[in-house]
């Protein structure tokens, strides 16, 4: 999906990280927090990896859902942590955007719409064939927790909002020293493999990257928002 007929305000702005570029919107993603913890969720079986030696290697990730075209375009997430989450969440409403370009370089845009996502990830194309776009896009938004419903349907990471960057910080876990810290909480439906290794990815790299150059989405130090 284009990501200016997604959000074409952002046909507007001059930045050359976007002005007169192909991009393709692949994904819509939600970072997912309350006042004292943040939520990602462990990738689908389907999509784990087997390192040497024959250990398994889980994706941890932001809430994501593909583009649907409908306006806005959070509602598709809101339905999604509705649905499988089994909570209600409200729109952190910013009027700017940062935008992680291919070349590592965060660019703010500022003026854009109060329901532009926090911020954007560009990567380049992977395969070949076709229309072939400059970049990829992932947005991602703030997505507080107004209320849990019930117990998730999904495996979930649990990490104190304090320890963010601590669980950022290295390539990867070992899922039972994850577990083993007093600020982290794996909730898996079935136990996850032996010696499992949990790898965020995704939406939480850029993260990452915006918590390494001084850009935090919330104060990490308080249970003020939520």
């Amino acid at each position: 999906m284009n990501l200016f007929e997604t959000y074409p305000q952002l046909a507007q702005t001059h930045a050359s990280v976007l002005h007169g570029r192909s991009l393709r919107l692949i994904s819509l993603s939600g970072i997912v927090y309350d006042d004292r913890a943040c939520y990602f969720e462990l990738g689908d079986q389907r999509l784990w990896g087997r390192l040497p030696g024959g250990r398994v290697s889980i994706g941890v990730g932001a809430a994501k859902v593909p583009p649907d075209g409908a306006a806005p375009p959070h509602r598709a997430l809101v339905r999604y942590l509705r649905k499988q989450w089994r909570c209600d969440v409200t729109l952190v409403p910013t009027g700017f955007a940062y935008v992680l370009g291919e070349d590592g370089r965060i660019t703010v845009l500022d003026d854009v719409a109060a329901a532009t996502p926090y911020f954007f990830i560009l990567t380049p194309p992977r395969l070949g064939g076709g229309e072939i776009p400059d970049a990829l896009v992932q947005a991602i938004y703030l997505l507080p927790v107004r209320r849990w419903r019930s117990k998730a349907r999904l495996n979930l990471v649990k990490i104190d909002r304090a320890a963010l960057p601590d669980f950022l910080e290295p390539k990867d876990w070992d899922a039972r020293e994850l577990q083993a810290q007093p600020w982290a909480a794996v909730q898996s439906i079935k136990p996850l493999p032996e010696n499992a290794r949990l790898r965020p990815i995704l939406a939480l790299r850029g993260l990452q990257q915006l918590l390494q150059n001084g850009v935090l989405p919330f104060d990490l130090s308080t249970s003020s928002e939520g």
